[in-house]
């Protein structure tokens, strides 16, 4: 199904979540350091890339849609960084700065090419504030697809009622999960989790077919209507409850660098492809391969609309 940029120009995604400065350090390890059997980094360019829901921001802009950001940074220099890149991109803004929360920063530090080392620099409020969750009340009606993108940081923690809001005025609602407790995901419509936190949610299980077994229960007891699994270099598998459907689709990439942010570029294409009336499976092989080619590159990174159509 061909489609061309004009067609997505009119369409609003709505991200809600947890957003990160994403700091890389790059530089050459040619020595040990001689207090303790170290490497030592020898710095020669910095760069600070869009992070978690922020990336999925970005990548919902890159293939052409509007796009509206609400989460929550710190009163500092990190939070406004976020703001000043997002708006670069022309990403409405809906985040409020909260003294009492610490903007979240992850730090990687790469020697000749190679990740060594991942420094995390965060502080999690105790749950979301009044003024954030007023933020969403305002823009989730006049948006066509609704995307909560939970990294755990806490701008999430009220999301069961979040899906409420979203469920009772017929938008169509995607969750990228995090945590064990499947319960806060009652009722979406879509949830894309990898390999690790889909384990996480189902618990034990005996063998492969006990494990999809328990993912169609799962979905039944809380209402989930559909589970995008990515598993990274062997692509994706959709488990659909209503048709009781699994549908694998093989990985495209044969070279993997780097997975970070290939769930972000997962979600954000079902995203924009959804909300011009893409039947799933659709969107999913299209995701699919824009994920094949996001882990071709390093960090956090965006696809471009000509890449995958």
């Amino acid at each position: 199904m061909k489609i061309s940029k004009s067609e997505l120009n009119h369409k609003k995604i709505l991200i809600v979540g947890d957003i990160i400065l994403d700091q890389y350090l790059f530089g050459k390890v040619e020595r040990i350091s001689p207090e303790a059997p170290v490497p030592i980094l020898s710095i020669f360019k910095t760069e600070e890339r869009l992070g978690g829901a922020a990336n999925v921001a970005l990548n919902c802009k890159a293939l052409g849609c509007n796009v509206e950001i609400v989460s929550v940074i710190g009163n500092d220099l990190d939070g406004q960084k976020l703001v000043n890149k997002l708006e670069e991109k022309n990403i409405i803004c809906f985040i409020e700065k909260n003294n009492s929360y610490k903007t979240v920063k992850k730090t990687r530090l790469i020697g000749n090419y190679q990740q060594i080392l991942r420094m995390d620099d965060e502080q999690i409020p105790p749950k979301i504030t009044k003024k954030t969750f007023n933020n969403f009340l305002k823009r989730y009606k006049k948006s066509d697809v609704i995307i909560f993108s939970d990294y755990a940081k806490g701008v999430l923690d009220e999301l069961p009622d979040l899906i409420q809001r979203v469920k009772g005025n017929n938008k169509i609602c995607l969750i990228d999960p995090k945590g064990s407790d499947i319960r806060k995901f009652k009722g979406a419509d879509i949830i894309t989790p990898n390999y690790k936190e889909i384990k996480m949610l189902v618990g034990p299980y005996d063998n492969e077919k006990d494990f999809e077994s328990k993912i169609f229960k799962m979905m039944e007891e809380n209402e989930i209507k559909n589970i995008v699994l990515t598993k990274g270099k062997d692509g994706i598998t959709l488990f659909q409850l209503e048709e009781n459907l699994q549908f694998n689709i093989k990985g495209r990439s044969s070279e993997v660098y780097d997975v970070t942010g290939a769930g972000d570029t997962v979600i954000s294409v079902l995203a924009v492809l959804l909300s011009i009336n893409y039947s799933l499976k659709s969107a999913c092989e299209v995701a699919n391969r824009a994920g094949g080619i996001i882990v071709q590159k390093f960090g956090t990174s965006s696809i471009m609309f000509e890449e995958i159509f």
